[in-house]
């Protein structure tokens, strides 16, 4: 058996053995929840302030979180419109797929355009060149459910507008 380190420490005074011989504890009446006794008029209002605070607390905290995804949502927005612009462009001058950067960018792209592939055909107009047409409409598209999304966002964090007269 080890020595303790720490003799004095009050948790390594009892060896384990003699725990497991204790009867075991009997349970603990439950505790009483105490009723809302108001003491005066003021104590309440008192009170009602501070959840009223905190309850503003909150909602500035909710109205931040859902600030900050809209930000990201326009970030990403951004990002996935200008990527699918530079895969148009490189289609459109016939950009050679075995290039690393070219590549790289059509295999990227092939996802989010999955949807959009068989709706229109893509016009050849030399050699490797295309109109991509798929990648137009999907431009279109992300932009718009991207944008209906952050408007939706908007539409949540905002207060509601007076009644026109």
């Amino acid at each position: 058996m080890r020595t303790n380190p720490y003799p004095d420490e009050p948790t390594h005074n009892q060896p384990t053995e003699m725990l497991s011989k204790r009867e075991p504890m009997e349970d603990l009446p439950l505790k009483q929840i105490p009723s809302h006794v108001p003491t005066s008029p003021a104590m309440d209002t008192d009170l009602d302030v501070e959840s009223a605070e905190v309850r503003q607390e909150e909602a500035r905290t909710i109205r931040y979180a859902i600030g900050k995804l809209n930000d990201f949502l326009q970030w990403f927005t951004v990002v996935l419109e200008v990527t699918l612009i530079i895969r148009f462009l490189l289609r459109l001058i016939g950009a050679y797929a075995g290039n690393l950067f070219a590549g790289f960018i059509y295999a990227l792209t092939n996802i989010l355009l999955f949807p959009f592939f068989g709706i229109v055909g893509s016009p050849k107009l030399q050699g490797d060149q295309a109109l991509e047409w798929p990648t137009v409409i999907a431009v279109i598209v992300y932009w718009l459910t991207f944008w209906a999304i952050r408007r939706f966002l908007l539409i949540l964090i905002s207060s509601p507008e007076e009644p026109s007269s």
